[in-house]
């Protein structure tokens, strides 16, 4: 039977394949929800590798980016087999039944695709081999080879006896290729230490691997030096800056866990102070999915999308999850059926795209960023590895913490925080420290004062351009260049809201910020007090401050509303709206629809186009205070309660009256 008939019988609707499905009557029931999107990605893998080789050592897709650091011998990708590798070795250490599969006509067995790849990729006469990195520098093989090394672990004694001793020797020589150039002031030292873990692990058994003990435990020192201040469980990926995103989920929480799951019991008391932060940081990490399935779309290396479920499902299988088997559920459920929804997968070309969504815009892809970098999120499926009679299989869906109420979460080691509305289900992420190590190349990422879980940001990268959502910028004129944050002087939580002391660069100009958010719900009022050098004045430099992004189908057009003081946009489709009020200093208040770009091109990160109100002041003074109200929803208040709030929180901060007309809003 074809697995798209089996799997209607076991969920209606469900998208089909070619992949023959023979599970066990319990096994459908309680994972079919989840195999379904595996076995889809795993077809359209075994497709495009089938179609790039016969080693199954390389994986081209179809209009995919190539990079020179990421390809093999023959010139073709190396990464998206590293990162299929996990996922696949999951699945068979599982021991799910179904592991051969009709592509093309050509039935092919997944362990035999597994022991292919192993065989050829490592063998320095084969045309796809990986070849080892340069010994003088950090590469990209040194990231690859941790997945290389936890998924050979995983696969287990049975599965290495398969291959020759020549075989392992190879492997071996090519991982330990790999740990020559030590990186320990980032995430990087996560992948040695766990290259050296599993090879220390494999040596027990087999006498061609071997590990560096002393590398190893120099990672993982490295790693706990990283760790922010405070009782959060959060870590900078830098020593000397504060760098908090995503990878505190991706790498930092997950990759201690395959070190721990290889290797941990060996090291108790070096891993208990990691085990510790863990648990802080599970403790809040539900908080930052929203009602509709997605994290807060926050920092660089979002198309690794759901990777971020890799530490939950891991601590789960460990005994480290602090919450129930029916959240844990709900949240991968969700997050999948979120980012499926939103395009994730081409199934006509049988792959990941390198966007976040198919009409998104691409400078959401970063400059490392090949074809197969989005298969990262493919680490997520050591949920397979949970039990199959497991709670977490069969339990009855819990609702989000976003759906329990409001929060408000601040977290005082990486002075962020953290606010969730149940009325919309939106949760959004404010950081008053944060900055991207790469300051101008990844500013559009970090620099915003919030990112929502449901109104997705823009990105123009460009070193002389940057978009004006959620930011404040200063804009040249005459040549449209404009600069929005360069680097953050100082920063931290106050009892409203938070306190960034920041700075900014343009035409060798620099300006020095302070900016003050008041948080009340969905609701920022934000004071900017600017210091502005002398000779900047009169030069056609002016001062923009934009508003959340609201997101638009390609058709469609913003309706747009205002009165005195105050604009309103809205997208009629989705029912979400972006309402602005000038408060003090700014001259115009407007709704635009683009950033100087010199072609037209998608800039939402998920919207093919976007919207946002922005307000406007010449740079006229050395120092310039400027205030605004912004209100962004996916699910609004009435109109009148809007403007309500509004109108306190306005009078708290200036004289100045306002007339509100909330009727004229209309309702959403």
């Amino acid at each position: 039977m074809r697995r798209r008939d089996l799997l209607k019988l076991a969920l209606t609707g469900l998208a089909g394949s070619n992949l023959p499905l023979s599970l066990p009557a319990q096994e459908k029931e309680s994972s079919a929800i989840f195999d379904k999107y595996f076995l889809d990605i795993l077809e359209g893998y075994l497709r495009n590798a089938r179609r790039t080789s016969t080693s199954f050592a390389v994986c081209d897709f179809p209009d995919g980016t190539i990079l020179k650091s990421c390809i093999a011998r023959s010139g073709k990708t190396y990464v998206s087999v590293a990162r299929m590798l996990p996922a696949m070795a999951a699945w068979i250490r599982s021991g799910r039944r179904l592991t051969r599969f009709n592509i093309a006509g050509e039935m092919l067995d997944l362990r035999e695709v597994l022991r292919a790849t192993f065989r050829n990729a490592f063998d320095p006469a084969h045309a796809d081999y990986w070849e080892e990195p340069p010994k003088d520098r950090p590469t990209q093989r040194s990231v690859e080879a941790s997945l290389v090394a936890w998924s050979l672990w995983l696969l287990g004694d049975e599965f290495l006896a398969t291959l020759t001793s020549q075989e392992r020797a190879q492997i071996q020589k090519w991982l330990a290729s790999c740990t020559v150039v030590p990186e320990r002031e980032n995430n990087h030292a996560w992948f040695s230490a766990i290259n050296q873990a599993a090879r220390l692990a494999l040596s027990k058994r087999w006498r061609e691997f071997e590990g560096d003990e002393k590398w190893m435990l120099a990672d993982v020192a490295a790693m706990d030096r990283l760790a922010a201040p405070g009782d959060d469980g959060w870590y900078s990926d830098s020593p000397t800056e504060a760098a908090y995103d995503y990878y505190n989920f991706w790498t930092f929480a997950s990759h201690f866990l395959y070190w721990n799951r290889i290797i941990g019991a060996r090291y108790e008391n070096l891993a208990s102070p990691f085990k510790r932060r863990l648990k802080l940081f599970l403790r809040t990490a539900p908080h930052f999915f929203g009602a509709n399935g997605a994290h807060a779309l926050f920092g660089r290396s979002l198309i690794y999308r759901w990777s971020v479920l890799m530490p939950l499902v891991e601590a789960y299988a460990q005994n480290l999850w602090t919450h129930s088997p029916g959240l844990l559920r709900a949240i991968v459920r969700r997050n999948l059926e979120f980012h499926w929804k939103a395009g994730a997968f081409d199934s006509a070309r049988g792959k990941l795209l390198e966007t976040f969504s198919p009409e998104g815009g691409r400078d959401i892809r970063e400059i490392y960023i090949d074809n197969g970098h989005p298969y990262w999120c493919m680490q997520a499926f050591s949920l397979f590895l949970i039990p199959k009679r497991d709670k977490f299989w069969t339990a009855r869906e819990e609702p989000l913490p976003i759906e329990r109420g409001d929060f408000r979460i601040p977290f005082a080691g990486a002075q962020m925080l953290l606010v969730g509305t149940k009325s919309s289900g939106q949760v959004r992420w404010l950081q008053s420290r944060n900055e991207p190590r790469r300051r101008l190349r990844y500013r559009d990422q970090y620099a915003k004062f919030s990112y929502s879980s449901h109104l997705p940001f823009n990105i123009l990268n460009e070193t002389d351009r940057c978009a004006w959502d959620q930011a404040l910028v200063f804009r040249n004129t005459k040549t449209r260049a404009a600069a929005g944050r360069t680097g953050v002087r100082r920063g931290g939580l106050t009892p409203d809201g938070l306190e960034i002391v920041w700075w900014a660069q343009l035409d060798g100009f620099t300006f020095e910020v302070t900016s003050r958010i008041q948080v009340a719900g969905e609701f920022e009022r934000r004071t900017h007090m600017i210091n502005a050098p002398t000779a900047a004045i009169g030069k056609g430099i002016e001062i923009i401050e934009g508003s959340a992004a609201l997101g638009l189908a390609r058709d469609e057009q913003h309706e747009q509303e205002s009165g005195d003081g105050w604009l309103l946009i809205r997208s009629r489709r989705r029912g979400h709206i972006v309402v602005t009020w000038s408060i003090e200093g700014f001259e115009k208040l407007e709704a635009v629809t683009s950033f100087d770009e010199s072609e037209p091109r998608s800039l939402n990160i998920i919207y093919p186009r976007m919207a946002i109100n922005a307000l406007r002041r010449k740079l006229d003074g050395e120092r310039i205070v400027v205030s605004s109200l912004h209100y962004a929803s996916p699910r609004p208040l009435h109109p009148k309660e809007i403007f309500k709030r509004a109108s306190v929180m306005i009078a708290g901060h200036s004289a100045r009256s306002l007339r509100i007309q909330g009727k004229s809003c209309g309702a959403s």
